[in-house]
């Protein structure tokens, strides 16, 4: 069986084109049609098959290129053995945050990589849907990823998949606003009052919407904002009532808003960490992820909430 072959399944299996499994390997899509041709005729097993424009991945191919990462796993723990023999390590960690997640977690991650020499972790934002946190785990070292359904949305074969935190989403609103008087706050409450919410797809929208079904009225989206700080700055102009995540709303408190819990309905994401097993399986990488986890377990205690433990799967 040809290792690279092997791996190519493995990439196509991640980025579901032709073209971006072509791009990502610095060759031409014919080359790796013509390469899984190949190896269909070797193995005497159909791995692909036409999908519309695109292809999809057989039963056997699937399974094959699970198999993939568990070779990849195995590779990359050889190649840290021969690095640890030769001396040198990996200098620089790739990480995407989403934003609200590098304003929490980054400046202390940055502290705790800046006392080790010769390491540095070279961070950029993105905020996709949880799809698109796993798509971007093929290109970087590590992702963080948030979602209201839990970490289990996140999972795929060959994936790491480590819970840091999980975040209640609190309603925000101004201090001088008759429900702040309330110590939490329940969808009769709120179904009312103005909203500033999110655009369709962002997570913090199914909570909107559970709102909405138990108190069977459609809630009032007035500003639909994708930035919490702008969110923040709304609530704060006493323009609709807004969902903040608790841990990253502490600036919040400054401008005058006060966050009250949710009753009733499931309002928290789960934040995590996301890599693929054979690039979590390098020494560095691994050392930065734990020290992810170490930042996260600092915020957890902070609020008086738990973080799971590091290397959690």
């Amino acid at each position: 069986m040809d290792l690279r072959r092997l791996l190519l399944l493995r990439e196509l299996a991640d980025r579901r084109t032709v073209g971006a499994t072509a791009e990502a390997l610095g060759i031409t899509p014919s080359a790796v049609s013509q390469q899984l041709k190949t190896f269909q005729e070797e193995l005497g097993v159909i791995l692909v098959e036409k999908e519309g424009r695109g292809v999809r991945l057989t039963e056997a191919g699937a399974a094959l290129s699970a198999a993939a990462a568990d070779v990849a796993v195995a590779m990359a723990r050889a190649e840290a053995t021969a690095e640890g023999y030769r001396g040198g390590r990996q200098s620089t960690v790739s990480a995407v945050f989403f934003p609200s997640a590098a304003e929490m977690i980054l400046p202390g991650l940055l502290d705790r990589a800046g006392a080790v020499e010769g390491l540095r972790v070279r961070a950029r934002l993105e905020d996709p849907k949880a799809q698109g946190f796993v798509d971007l785990a093929a290109d970087s070292d590590f992702v963080l990823g948030h979602s209201v359904n839990g970490p289990a949305d996140f999972a795929r074969p060959g994936l790491v998949v480590e819970p840091l935190l999980e975040e209640p989403l609190d309603v925000a609103l101004p201090a001088h606003h008759p429900l702040a008087a309330k110590p939490s706050l329940g969808p009769s409450d709120v179904a009312g009052e103005p909203w500033i919410g999110v655009p369709a797809g962002f997570p913090f929208d199914t909570v909107l919407r559970q709102i909405e079904l138990q108190a069977g009225r459609t809630v009032e989206r007035v500003q639909l904002m994708p930035d919490l700080r702008v969110m923040e700055a709304l609530v704060g102009g006493g323009h609709g009532l807004s969902l903040l995540p608790r841990f990253t709303a502490r600036a919040s408190l400054r401008r005058g808003l006060v966050l009250r819990p949710l009753a009733g309905v499931h309002a928290r994401r789960s934040i995590v960490l996301i890599a693929r097993a054979e690039v979590a399986a390098r020494p560095t990488v691994r050392s930065v992820m734990d020290m992810v986890h170490a930042e996260a377990r600092t915020i957890a205690d902070h609020d008086g909430a738990a973080a799971p433990e590091a290397g959690g799967a």
